[in-house]
């Protein structure tokens, strides 16, 4: 059973990042997306290259995830 993290969708952290590569879904409420699952494991960072980041870690480079 794999693990992951919930995270607001207004939170800036990794799992909303359109850097951030790792997996990820988005949970919806009221048609409007609310929550992003991600998994817990580290994944690369586009912005920063060569670093793996955590869904819940933040860097100076966030930008909002264009699916939200």
């Amino acid at each position: 059973m794999a693990t992951y993290g919930v995270y607001r969708v207004t939170e800036k952290k990794c799992a909303t990042c359109s850097f951030w590569v790792g997996g990820r879904t988005i949970d919806f409420r009221a048609y409007k997306p609310y929550y992003v699952k991600a998994d817990s494991g580290h994944a690369d960072c586009i912005a920063q290259k060569g670093k793996k980041n955590t869904p819940a870690a933040q860097c100076q480079k966030w930008k909002l995830w264009e699916k939200l």
